[in-house]
């Protein structure tokens, strides 16, 4: 009788336990939606076709990964404004979703991505402030850009915060400027390292806000590896 009673009151703690533990990873995995949290392995697979089927989204365009930091999908559509206020699966969210520039794709001379961040949620772009401090700015070099055709490896070059400044908007960028343009842009880095570039290089530029100032904007800048 003493066990029965002992299991009927473990019922009632059980609940009071698990319960809102289940509730907050529901809530939390739905902020992050558009992680990669098991990436397929298939032979041949199209990962961004299939992702396009999973949220119903042919706007799914590649895919974003910092070692170390995060794994995501990136969309773009017709103009900078629609993914700032929905998520990958287009439905409205304040929250939002990384995306392309509209005016570039994945084999542009300069690739400009945009994402929010946050000091509320566990976004993805909250992440780049990790690279604020200079010790884990110079243990973690990379960022790889894919889709399913199509992988590009940029090592970072630096983070800045800007208010006033947006040369990184410049994305018309043709050989004979972008020495010019990336030296104007490592003009006040946080931190950077000593890259060599050249006419030919590419550049990838990572762009959140920053809580530090008001209006301005955390910047990473990348160049392809060749």
């Amino acid at each position: 009788m003493n066990h029965q009673k002992r299991y009927l009151f473990l019922i009632p703690l059980f609940i009071v336990l698990i319960v809102p533990i289940l509730i907050f990873s529901k809530l939390y995995n739905s902020r992050i939606e558009n992680i990669i949290q098991v990436e397929p392995t298939l032979d041949n697979f199209k990962v961004i076709e299939y992702y396009k089927k999973e949220y119903s989204n042919n706007e799914i365009i590649a895919k974003l990964e910092i070692p170390n930091l995060f794994n995501i999908l990136i969309t773009q559509s017709k103009d900078n404004e629609y993914y700032l206020n929905h998520s990958i699966s287009k439905k409205s969210d304040k929250k939002g979703t990384e995306f392309m520039d509209y005016r570039v794709n994945i084999n542009s001379k300069q690739i400009n991505i945009y994402g929010h961040n946050s000091q509320t949620y566990n976004l993805p772009f909250r992440k780049i402030e990790k690279y604020l401090d200079k010790k884990f700015f110079d243990e973690n070099k990379y960022i790889i850009l894919s889709d399913d055709n199509y992988k590009s490896v940029y090592q970072i070059l630096l983070i800045k915060e800007i208010s006033d400044d947006f040369e990184h908007m410049k994305i018309d960028i043709n050989n004979k400027n972008v020495v010019n343009h990336l030296d104007k842009l490592k003009e006040n880095s946080i931190h950077y390292r000593e890259l060599i570039y050249n006419s030919n290089t590419s550049i990838l530029v990572l762009q959140t806000c920053s809580y530090n100032n008001q209006d301005s904007y955390y910047i990473i800048v990348a160049i392809k590896e060749e």
